[in-house]
């Protein structure tokens, strides 16, 4: 056998965790902000444009979404993300 590593107290290991739990809850968060204020935006601009409600502005919507979501990883990636949002 090997020597056992030293292990934190448990106060260090839970101000860690909570830490780690914080910056990941953070991160989901600017995500979901950015998907829902793109996806809102763009359908009330979509139904302006169209004239109509329908489920049309919600799937161009979605596409526009997608394609904002990957538009930093390229034309293909924003174009793969317009067809999996709008799905």
């Amino acid at each position: 056998r090997g020597k056992e590593v030293p292990q934190a107290p448990v106060k260090e290991q839970a101000a860690a965790v909570l830490r780690q739990t914080g910056e990941k809850s953070l991160y989901w968060m600017r995500n979901f902000a950015f998907i829902t204020g793109v996806f809102g935006g763009s359908e009330c601009v979509v139904e302006k444009i169209r004239g109509r409600n329908d489920v049309w502005n919600s799937t161009i919507s979605g596409c526009v979404t997608g394609a904002a979501i990957q538009a930093k990883q390229g034309p293909q990636a924003a174009a793969m993300g317009c067809v999996g949002f709008a799905a």
